[in-house]
């Protein structure tokens, strides 16, 4: 199969990286959370991203990292995407070589972090670096300007890959609220590029523009909720639909009205740790933990707003 005949459609789950209370990786916790993800309907994953805690690890903790998702996935997962951006384009590379060597089904590059890109053209020659070194992998971009701070229309990097050349760019995951720009892209090119649409709270807005794929950290535990809210939306039925997308915004409200920070990484570990029995453990510093008081006030509201029933 050629790079362009790649396809992916549905959920796509942005995996916690399970670590002990000391830091260290917890691997063979991957292999039941393999399972635990098959049993909602999630068959895609996107590894070492930022809800992975992709920046916080070592280059050998990502390639342990992908190694382990690729293995524990082999005959259960459709696609482990892996994605390789940091600092380095020299990393990326390397990251790259990697995923291609293991059997990754696709990679994907968030602009490098410190010496930043500008505009869609120079995102486009790192991409053009990037894809060189894994020729067989289909590559995405990963829009996510709250944390990348590269604030670049999508659309002009698609315009600029009409002149810079990047054979085996296949898409992007798209985690912004722009979307009209979203839209532009999902019709750029009669429709030749994957938009993977990545905020979760408004995936049915992105259903009504003509998204079919969808990146998410909340898919690892309220799969179900956005599955029964997709095969609503395919059978015309709107208000059920609608339902399903509500009760996705009642689990962001729920998850920031707490004293202190809002959405973190700790938080949604705790929120996977209890639906799914699983022990994820603590986030890595510089995220934080929360206290066990915030806990039980996000607990309760949780509680209140009926997500553990809707997640069944």
């Amino acid at each position: 199969m050629s790079v362009m005949d790649y396809q992916i459609d549905g959920l796509v789950a942005a995996p916690f990286t399970p670590m002990k209370d000391n830091g260290d990786l917890n691997l063979p916790l991957i292999e039941p959370y393999v399972d635990y993800l098959v049993l909602q309907g999630v068959l895609n994953t996107f590894v070492c991203g930022s809800t992975g805690e992709g920046a916080s690890l070592s280059m050998a903790e990502r390639k342990t990292l992908a190694e382990k998702w690729v293995s524990a996935g082999k005959g259960k997962l459709s696609n482990v995407i892996v994605h390789v951006g940091g600092c380095s384009l020299t990393d990326s590379q390397e990251l790259a070589r990697h995923a291609e060597s293991i059997g990754a089904q696709a990679i994907a590059s968030l602009p490098t972090c410190v010496f930043r890109p500008s505009t869609g053209k120079q995102v486009a020659e790192q991409l053009q670096i990037i894809g060189a070194a894994a020729p067989s992998l289909p590559l995405f971009y990963y829009h996510l300007p709250d944390m990348s701070k590269v604030n670049i229309m999508v659309e002009d990097l698609l315009d600029a890959l009409e002149t810079v050349k990047v054979p085996t760019f296949r898409g992007c995951k798209y985690t912004d609220y722009n979307m009209m720009d979203f839209g532009r892209c999902l019709v750029h090119s009669n429709g030749k590029y994957i938009m993977m649409y990545g905020r979760d709270e408004q995936g049915l807005c992105a259903l009504v523009m003509g998204a079919t794929s969808f990146v998410g950290s909340t898919f690892n535990y309220s799969g179900k909720v956005y599955n029964r809210m997709r095969a609503a939306y395919d059978k015309g039925d709107l208000e059920a639909a609608r339902k399903e997308q509500c009760m996705s915004q009642a689990l962001k409200r729920a998850r920031v009205l707490t004293n202190g920070p809002g959405m973190d990484i700790g938080l949604n570990k705790y929120i996977m740790t209890m639906t799914s029995g699983l022990d994820f453990g603590p986030p890595r510093p510089p995220m934080q933990r929360r206290s066990e008081e915030e806990l039980a006030k996000i607990k309760a509201k949780l509680q209140a707003c009926g997500f553990f029933d809707s997640v069944k």
